[in-house]
C-alpha cells in the first residue's frame, strides 16, 4: 500500500462505562459475524447491486474474475441472519459464464420472484434471468441469457422492471471518440421491444462524454436516467416509447452545474427526484429536482448537499454509490469513505428530508465500517437496502470479496457520556512548516473498566471524530480490530490495557493510525494515545466553527465518550486549543 502524508494524534482520557443504549447506525450484532459478512466466491469478486426479497433474504449481484479477459456474472443469496442460503445455486452462490469481461452491474426482482441481472459481456449489454432458486430461466433469451451490441462497446449499469413485465436496461454506448447514454427494452421473453426507440434501443448524446449509472421508473411509465456528462450531474427523461420527454429540462435532458456524477436515483412524493453520487473532487453529493427537472431550492444549498467523512480540506475518494429512502422520509446514502489518507471503508450517512445531516445517526453523524484484515483495496458499499423493521443493509466489496453489513436503523440519538465540566482539553494543529498536523484530546469523567473498550483483539473497531458547529464531520479515524491488515495483528492485550501498532513503514497507517494505547489505571483513569508517522490523519485546518465536539465510540457496544468545546483560547489559522464546557 502506498502511504501518503503524515500526522500525529495523541489522546489522553479518563474513560467511563456508558449506560446501555443503542443508536441508529450501530452494527446489528445478530447479523453475520458481529454485524458483518464477507463471502469469497473463489476468484476476484466485486458486488455491484442487491435486492431484498419479501421473505427477508438478500440477493447480491456482481462479477467474479480470475483473470482478464475472463469474467462471470456472480450472485449470492443470504438468509436474514447473514448466512448463505443453501437453497440458492450451489451453497448460496451462482456463477454464470456469458463472455469475456462479463459483469452484473444491476439487479431487479420481478413480481413472480425471478431475478434479472443486467451488465455487460463481449462489449455488449448482457441480461440474465434466474428463477427463485438461482437457475437460469430457459424461457428468457437463449438459455436465460440475452446480449445486445450497441456501438463499439456497451454495458448496462441499471435495470428496471415495468408493470407489464418488460425489462429496461440502462448504461453506456461508447465509440472511439464518444460515449452516450444507452437504453434497451426487452419483452418478457428477452426479445428487443420494437415499440421502444429504434428496434428496442435508444442512444442519447448529451454533447459530452456521457455515462449513465442509474435509472428510475415513474408510476406513469416514464423513465429517468442519471449519470454524468463530462464532469457534471446529468439526467434524461424518456416517454414510454423511448423518445425524450420535452417537458423535462431542456428537450428532455438536464445538465446541472454540480461537478461530479450521479450513481443512484430515488423517486419522492410529489414527483420530485433525488440523486446521489460523487462530488468533484470528492464527497457524498445529493441533489433534489422538481418534476420538471429544475433543481429544488428548498433542498440543501441551491438544491445540493455535499458531505465528507473528515479529511479537512483534502481531496480523497469519499463517494456515494447507493441511495434509499426510509419510511419516515429520511435519506440514507452509502458508498466509500476514506477518513484518513489510506485505504477506504464502507461509509454511510443519513440525512433529514431537507438535506440536513441527521445528527442522531451514530455518534459521529456518519458511519465508517472496516472489514479486517484491511488490505490495500479497502472496502466500498455499492448498494443499500432498508428492511421492513427499519434495519439498514449495506452491500459492497472488500478486497475482492462480497461484503455486507447491517445497521440499526431506528431508535434514539446516541447518548455519549460527557466529560466532567472543564475536565477535557483539545489541541488541534494544522500542518505548518516542519510540523505534522496533530490532535491531542484529554477526557476526564467517572471511573471505567477495561471492558468498556470492547475487545479490539477480537472484533471491536474504535472511531474518533471531531464535529464542528455546522455539524460536519471534520475529522474521523478508525483503528480496525484484529486481524487489522493483511500483514496480521495490530492489537495486543494486557491485564489493564490494549496496545495497537501497525508493523513496518510500508504496512501503512490504517486511516491515519499507526499506534494506539488504551489503558485503565488503578485510580480509575485511562489513557489513549494514537500516533501516525509516515501517513496522514486528515486533520482539519482551523479556525473551526463553534462549538466543537470530540467523540470516541466503539462500533459493537453501547460505549461512547464526548467533550464539547465552546470557548477556545486559540482558534486561528494555525491551532485550536480549548478546555471543555
Amino acid at each position: 500500500m502506498k502511504i501518503v502524508g503524515g500526522g500525529l494524534v495523541a489522546l489522553a482520557t479518563s474513560l467511563a462505562a456508558a449506560s446501555a443504549f443503542a443508536w441508529p447506525g450501530a452494527l446489528d450484532l445478530t447479523f453475520g459475524n458481529r454485524g458483518k459478512v464477507v463471502t469469497d466466491l473463489g476468484a476476484q469478486e466485486h458486488a455491484h447491486a442487491a435486492v431484498l426479497q419479501p421473505d427477508g433474504r438478500i440477493v447480491v449481484a456482481g462479477e467474479s474474475r480470475m483473470s482478464v479477459p475472463a469474467g462471470q456474472f456472480a450472485l449470492a443469496r443470504y438468509n436474514p441472519d447473514g448466512a448463505l442460503d443453501p437453497l440458492f445455486g450451489t451453497g448460496g452462490k451462482v456463477l454464470t459464464t456469458i463472455g469475456t469481461l462479463a459483469y452484473a452491474g444491476a439487479l431487479a426482482l420481478q413480481t413472480d420472484g425471478k431475478l434479472v441481472a443486467a451488465g455487460g459481456a463481449d462489449a455488449a449489454f448482457a441480461i440474465a434471468r434466474y428463477d427463485a432458486s438461482g437457475i437460469l430461466d430457459p424461457g428468457f433469451g437463449s438459455g436465460g441469457i440475452v446480449t445486445t451490441a450497441i456501438g463499439d462497446f456497451a454495458g448496462a449499469t441499471a435495470v428496471a422492471i415495468q408493470p407489464d413485465g418488460k425489462i429496461v436496461a440502462v448504461g453506456d454506448s461508447t465509440t472511439a471518440t464518444n460515449a452516450d447514454f444507452a437504453l434497451a427494452r426487452y419483452d418478457t421473453s428477452g426479445n428487443l421491444d420494437p415499440t421502444f426507440g429504434t428496434g428496442g434501443v435508444v442512444i442519447t448524446d448529451l454533447v459530452g462524454y456521457d455515462h449513465a449509472h442509474a435509472a428510475a421508473l415513474q408510476p406513469d411509465g416514464r423513465i429517468i436516467v442519471g449519470g454524468s456528462t463530462d464532469t457534471s450531474f446529468a439526467l434524461a427523461r424518456y416517454a414510454t416509447d423511448g423518445s425524450l420527454d420535452s417537458s423535462f429540462g431542456t428537450a428532455g435532458t438536464v445538465v446541472t452545474g454540480f461537478p461530479g456524477q450521479i450513481a443512484a436515483l430515488a423517486l419522492l412524493a410529489g414527483g420530485k427526484l433525488l440523486a446521489a453520487g460523487k462530488a468533484s473532487p470528492a464527497g457524498f453529493a445529493l441533489a433534489r429536482y422538481n418534476s420538471d427537472g429544475s433543481t429544488d431550492a428548498t433542498f440543501g444549498t441551491g438544491g445540493m448537499v455535499t458531505s465528507r467523512f473528515g479529511n479537512g480540506a483534502g481531496s480523497y475518494p469519499d463517494a456515494a454509490s447507493a441511495l434509499v429512502i426510509q419510511s419516515d422520509g429520511r435519506i440514507v446514502a452509502a458508498g466509500s469513505a476514506q477518513p484518513g489518507y489510506s485505504t477506504s471503508l464502507f461509509g454511510v450517512m443519513r440525512y433529514e428530508a431537507d438535506g440536513a445531516l441527521d445528527q442522531t445517526f451514530a455518534p459521529c453523524a456518519a458511519v465508517t465500517t472496516p472489514f479486517p484484515p484491511v488490505g490495500p483495496l479497502g472496502a466500498r458499499a455499492t448498494a443499500v437496502l432498508v428492511q421492513p423493521d427499519g434495519k439498514l443493509v449495506a452491500v459492497g466489496t472488500t478486497d475482492y470479496d462480497f461484503a455486507l453489513t447491517r445497521y440499526v436503523g431506528s431508535g434514539g440519538a446516541s447518548a455519549c457520556t460527557p466529560a466532567t465540566s472543564g475536565k477535557a482539553n483539545l489541541k488541534l494543529r494544522s500542518a505548518t512548516g516542519r510540523f505534522h498536523p496533530h490532535i491531542t484530546w484529554g477526557w476526564t469523567g467517572v471511573d471505567p473498566v477495561i471492558g468498556d473498550f470492547g475487545d479490539p483483539t477480537a472484533g471491536t473497531d474504535l472511531t474518533l471524530c471531531v464535529l464542528d458547529g455546522s455539524g460536519a464531520n471534520r475529522l474521523a479515524g478508525t483503528t480496525p480490530a484484529d486481524p487489522c491488515s493483511t500483514g496480521g495483528s495490530c492489537w495486543r492485550a494486557t491485564a489493564n490495557a490494549y496496545r495497537y501498532a501497525v508493523a513496518g513503514r510500508l504496512a501503512g497507517c490504517l486511516n491515519g493510525f499507526s499506534r494506539a494505547r488504551l489503558r485503565v489505571r488503578a485510580v480509575g483513569t485511562a489513557t489513549i494515545r494514537t500516533q501516525g508517522g509516515v501517513c496522514g490523519f486528515g486533520v482539519p485546518s482551523p479556525p473551526l466553527a463553534l462549538p466543537v465536539v470530540v467523540r470516541l465510540q466503539r462500533d459493537d457496544g453501547p460505549n461512547c465518550w464526548e467533550a464539547t468545546f465552546s470557548h477556545p483560547s486559540e482558534n486561528d489559522l494555525r491551532e485550536f486549543t480549548a478546555r471543555s464546557d
